[in-house]
């Protein structure tokens, strides 16, 4: 089987390897008309210019064949891709070699690029890998020096002194080489011993984290499977004490009337915890959602409907201005409705009696704008940034004795996050709190 995560990361390596390749072409052609036109060195610029496309036309044939693999998976796909990231650094060493030998060859400064290579095949490939292509290098390197200082090829001098000085003393050439090749080595063994322990860790992460995800996965599974369980309890339990309050079998005392009433308003608050602890728990199971053309009239009316009567009740000022330049939403249908009546709701619940909530709906072409601002406690600074975090309530909300269970905020980030939206809340203790969430259209 292939493991996702390490041939993606694979990928993205070669990929990243062609990028760097653009700018290396680029690179070329740019210092060859410096040393053309302001240097005027003694070298063959047209040989340097047609490499220079040449490295442009390979890498545009290694991205096509790197898509090719990428779109036809199969058991050998891991070794494909670090044959084919084998094959693009033993031809950019190739290209090197001959790129310096109209150079100047060793006289030129830009031998260091061997190196740049042994790090980068360091970083992308296993140590045998990387030491055979070390030695492939070392070995252009040293096969283009010496041939040119036997005259089997030309060579084309850049730095007179360094030229004479290979001529007459070979030992400084060889010496040269032995550095090099020393260098080349040590600096492999250093990179490789470095990038083995950094990939060591990154797939112990890799791992730690791919188990959180699957325990995550089973808490969620648990969690959803409990609380559908314990829905169908509390709303048996719900019919049953409804009845008694109403008083539709037989009449209560005033004592017992008391006692049932406070019963039958705390299972209505924790048969909404339960719904929201479901819905949240089905919008991070579900990862997969199918979007619908929503009329915002209908979702709007239902959530205005709702908010009126708490309003109402609070004898609370209850403003709405809704300006839908588009009367439609692409999106979840369902989930667009607890957006807008969580928020109310929230609003309404910590807003004192006597006060003002606001509701701006603004739809356009492009984007939906929910604005909910009401003029409550306020939300404490240091209570901010953890008011989408699960069963987090702000510090004043606590002590103010308001019922609350936590997780309306949280259900309406994650929302709000599965339509690729924003939300943010602006507040100021005394004065109040709004919550603004934009949406793009789908």
């Amino acid at each position: 089987m292939i493991n996702i995560p390490d041939s993606e990361n694979l990928i993205k390596k070669a990929f990243w390897l062609c990028s760097i390749r653009w700018y290396a072409a680029i690179g070329v052609f740019v210092v060859t008309a410096i040393s053309a036109f302001i240097f005027k060195l003694q070298i063959n610029y047209t040989a340097l210019f047609v490499l220079a496309f040449l490295l442009l036309v390979s890498n545009v044939f290694y991205i096509l064949f790197l898509r090719t693999i990428k779109n036809r998976r199969d058991e050998r796909y891991i070794l494909k891709v670090r044959n084919h990231i084998n094959i693009q650094i033993i031809a950019d060493l190739l290209f090197l070699t001959v790129l310096l030998h109209f150079s100047g060859g060793i006289e030129n400064p830009f031998i260091i690029f061997y190196i740049f290579h042994m790090i980068i095949s360091s970083i992308l490939l296993n140590k045998k890998c990387t030491y055979f292509l070390t030695s492939v290098g070392i070995f252009l390197f040293a096969s283009l020096a010496i041939t040119e200082y036997l005259e089997f090829i030309p060579h084309f001098s850049i730095n007179k002194y360094i030229s004479s000085l290979i001529e007459n003393d070979p030992v400084y050439l060889f010496a040269s080489l032995l550095i090099f090749a020393t260098t080349s080595y040590l600096v492999v063994y250093i990179t490789s011993s470095l990038s083995g322990k950094l990939r060591n860790v990154e797939s112990k992460l890799r791992k730690a984290n791919m188990n959180l995800i699957e325990k995550d996965q089973i808490k969620n599974e648990y969690v959803k499977r409990l609380t559908h369980d314990i829905k169908g309890h509390i709303a048996a339990i719900q019919i049953n004490l409804e009845v008694v309050e109403k008083q539709m079998i037989a009449p209560l005392d005033s004592a017992n009337q008391e006692f049932i009433t406070k019963a039958y308003e705390r299972t209505l608050q924790l048969s909404e915890f339960i719904v929201e602890l479901l819905a949240l728990t089905n919008m991070r199971l579900n990862k997969q959602f199918d979007k619908e053309t929503i009329d915002l009239g209908q979702i709007l009316e239902k959530a205005i409907n709702s908010a009126s009567l708490c309003a109402k009740q609070k004898d609370i000022t209850f403003l709405q201005n809704i300006n839908l330049t588009n009367p439609y939403f692409k999106g979840i249908k369902s989930s667009l409705g607890e957006v807008v009546s969580n928020l109310l709701q929230n609003a309404m619940k910590y807003t004192p009696q006597g006060g003002e909530v606001t509701l701006e709906v603004i739809s356009d072409e492009k984007t939906l704008q929910i604005n909910v601002t009401d003029n409550g406690a306020g939300i404490p600074k240091t209570d901010l940034p953890h008011i989408f975090d699960e069963f987090y309530r702000a510090s004043n909300a606590k002590s103010s004795n308001i019922e609350g269970t936590g997780l309306g905020l949280s259900l309406v980030k994650a929302i709000v996050d599965r339509h690729k939206g924003t939300i943010k809340a602006k507040s100021t203790l005394g004065v109040g709190t709004t919550f603004a969430v934009k949406l793009p259209q789908g």
